[in-house]
Parts: structure tokens; C-alpha cells; sequence
């Protein structure tokens, strides 16, 4: 009788979502993934406590753990054990970009590029990467080498709109997190998207103190260093650092990006940007577009930040803000191109158009023949 009942008795059991999260590293930064490994334990805790009901769990693929001795040079071996079949992709680098393969610099950057090449034809994985600005001691000539190749693949991905920043190996914790949970967000929107017409709504944020005083904190230092440094690759690097750390806070201070962006200082305004790059919002795609104005409106690296926020929001925003995406790609197309000099803008835009076209179809991004506002404005004003 028991028996009988059993079976009829237990209700099926929904299998558990997992979001699989690839890291490729150098070795030189063990630090780091050992860091990622614990985030993601934190992370599935607080979801196994919190929200059950989702049975959404977080798995990290590295080769440590997926991959073992073979047959065959070393990263082909990882290659065919760890296929491109995971969710998001963190690659963290800093004084080396590791070890020369048959078909890379080295197996980061292949790995890395097998990412890119999956995501051309896939909303998946979601890719991120990170470089430690940490000080190096005096350097050997092999991490001269390693060095240079360094900075040669992070001006790659500058032009891509996927350079992200830390101060030291011991806060990467504090910048990947916030990245890692955006990526799952997406990842969650666009499958939710894809299964019903349910739009998430937007929740009411309250301020954090420490997340206000962080971010007034930081505006001020990006103003002081554009304003004492002269114009260096090292400012450059400065007000990267000061913009990463803004991202990290930025959670924590949504409800002020109104403020932020009406503000006459141009660190909250680039603070606002922060926001927007770790939380896209249709309703404020124009007003990152006239970021582009430069440099009249704001500086060229407000302005590079401001197409990295447009980049960001054609891969998260739902396919009802296609319209208002395209406009406010193309006027921030426009404006960028009156500065054809400083060439990583357009970068960034044109990666941001092939994105739009790889979520919503080549005739959705072509850009009309008839002059834009922009346009008009500037010929007008020259013929004046």
C-alpha cells in the first residue's frame, strides 16, 4: 500500500537553474580566483537562504576543477574539456598575460577570444574583464615582455568598451562583485523576456550613506586630477581607477542619479554614468548620447564612459526600447564623429551597433540617410 503511494504521492522536483562562470587568468593573480570562488559560495548562500524558490545556484568552471591531464598541448587540452557552453566569462589580469599558444598570445587571450567569438552569435556568455593596478616591484625582463603585452591587449579591449579596473589584488572582491550580479541579472531578464511579456518592474531604491558620501568623495578626486595632472596615458589610468571605484558604489546610490545628472559638476555627472553603465534605463539613452558632445558638452573621457553605458543598455534593455536605442546610438554616433581624433568612442559605438544588430537584425540598425539634429545644428552653425 505504501509502495503504491509513494510514487503518486511526491511531487516533481524542478531542476535548479545554474549559471555556469568561466574565470581565465595568468598566475600571477591566484589571488583573484581563489577571491571569485568565495563571492560565488557567498552569493549562492545568500540565494539558498533568501530566495529558495528560485533554485538558482552559481557554478565556477575553472580549469583547476573542470579540466584535467591529457594527450595535447596544455590549453588545447583545456579547450576541448571545457567547451564555450557557460554563462559569463571573467578574465582578470596584471602583470602578465601568461603563456604563448599555437593561436594566441597567450591561453587568457584565447580563452578570452573563444568568449567573443560564441557572443557574436549567442546573447551568451556575458563577458567581463578586469586589470589590477596594483604597483609592480622592479621589474624582470621577462615581465617587461609580459608587461607590454599587457597593456597592448588592455588598449584591445578599451576599444571593445570591456576594461574594468581595481586598485589592488585585495579589491578585486568589492568590483567583481557588483559586475558578477549585473551579468546575472541580464542573463535572468533576457530568459524571462524570452518566456513571457512580463516587464520587471523597477524597485524603489533608498539612498546608502556610505554609497552618497563614496561617490561625492570620488567626484571631487576626478575633478582635481583633470585639473592638476596634464593629459597623460597616467591620467588616463587615474580617472579609470576613480570611475571603477564609482561603479562599485553604484548600487548603493540609484535614487540620486536624477541629481547626479542635472548637477553642474562633471565627476557626479560621470557619476551618474556609473550608474548607468551597472543599471541601464531607456528613459536616459538621449541624454548619454549628448555626452558624446565633446569637447563641448563634457570631456572626451566622459564621453568614452557615456558609449560604454549606451553599450551596456543595448545588451541589457528589453526589445521595447529597440526604437529609442537606435536614436540614441546613431545622435551619439553623430556627435562622436566631430572628434574623429579620439577614436575609442567610435570604438565602443561601432561594437554597440554590431550588438544591436546581433539582438535585433541588420535593417533595425541602419542608420538614415537624412541628417540627424545633430547634424543639421552643426551645419547650420557653420554656415552662420
Amino acid at each position: 500500500m505504501v509502495a503504491a503511494w509513494y510514487p503518486s504521492a511526491v511531487a516533481e522536483v524542478a531542476q535548479p537553474r545554474i549559471l555556469k562562470v568561466f574565470i581565465a587568468s595568468p598566475s600571477d593573480v591566484i589571488e583573484e580566483r581563489d577571491a571569485l570562488a568565495r563571492l560565488i559560495r557567498d552569493i549562492n548562500d545568500v540565494l539558498a537562504f533568501l530566495a529558495p524558490e528560485k533554485r538558482l545556484i552559481l557554478e565556477l568552471v575553472r580549469y583547476e576543477t573542470h579540466a584535467y591531464p591529457d594527450l595535447g598541448m596544455p590549453q588545447d587540452v583545456i579547450n576541448r574539456q571545457i567547451p564555450v557552453d557557460y554563462d559569463i566569462f571573467v578574465g582578470v589580469m596584471w602583470k602578465r598575460v601568461g603563456t604563448p599558444t599555437a593561436n594566441a598570445p597567450s591561453g587568457t587571450i584565447e580563452e578570452f577570444r573563444r568568449a567573443v567569438a560564441r557572443r557574436k552569435t549567442s546573447h551568451l556568455p556575458r563577458i567581463m574583464f578586469y586589470f589590477c593596478d596594483e604597483k609592480i616591484a622592479i621589474p624582470s625582463p621577462d615581465d617587461i615582455s609580459q608587461i607590454t603585452e599587457v597593456i597592448r591587449f588592455r588598449e584591445e579591449l578599451s576599444r571593445l568598451g570591456l576594461t574594468e579596473t581595481y586598485p589592488a589584488h585585495a579589491a578585486f572582491t568589492e568590483h567583481v562583485r557588483g559586475g558578477l550580479l549585473r551579468a546575472m541579472r541580464d542573463i535572468l531578464q533576457e530568459e524571462s523576456r524570452s518566456t513571457s511579456n512580463i516587464s520587471i518592474a523597477k524597485s524603489v531604491e533608498t539612498v546608502d550613506p556610505t554609497a552618497q558620501t563614496a561617490l561625492l568623495a570620488l567626484a571631487d578626486e576626478y575633478e582635481k586630477i583633470r585639473r592638476e595632472m596634464p593629459s597623460s596615458n597616467v591620467r588616463t589610468r587615474r580617472m579609470t581607477a576613480v570611475f571603477s571605484q564609482m561603479k562599485a558604489h553604484a548600487a548603493g546610490a540609484r535614487s540620486l542619479l536624477d541629481q547626479f545628472m542635472q548637477s553642474e559638476s562633471a565627476g557626479l555627472r560621470l557619476a551618474a554614468i556609473a550608474i548607468l553603465q551597472m543599471f541601464p534605463d531607456a528613459e536616459h539613452l538621449q541624454w548619454l548620447a549628448g555626452r558624446l558632445q565633446n569637447p563641448d558638452v563634457e570631456q572626451p573621457f566622459v564621453g568614452y564612459m557615456a558609449a560604454v553605458a549606451l553599450l551596456e543598455a543595448v545588451r541589457a534593455l528589453a526589445p521595447s526600447a529597440q526604437t529609442t536605442l537606435k536614436a540614441a546610438l546613431h545622435q551619439a554616433q553623430e556627435f562622436a564623429e566631430g572628434l574623429p581624433s579620439d577614436s575609442n568612442r567610435l570604438d565602443v559605438l561601432k561594437v554597440a551597433l554590431q550588438e544591436f544588430e546581433r539582438r535585433f537584425g541588420k535593417r533595425s540598425a541602419k542608420i538614415s540617410k537624412s541628417a540627424s539634429p545633430a547634424k543639421k545644428k552643426k551645419t547650420a552653425k557653420a554656415s552662420s
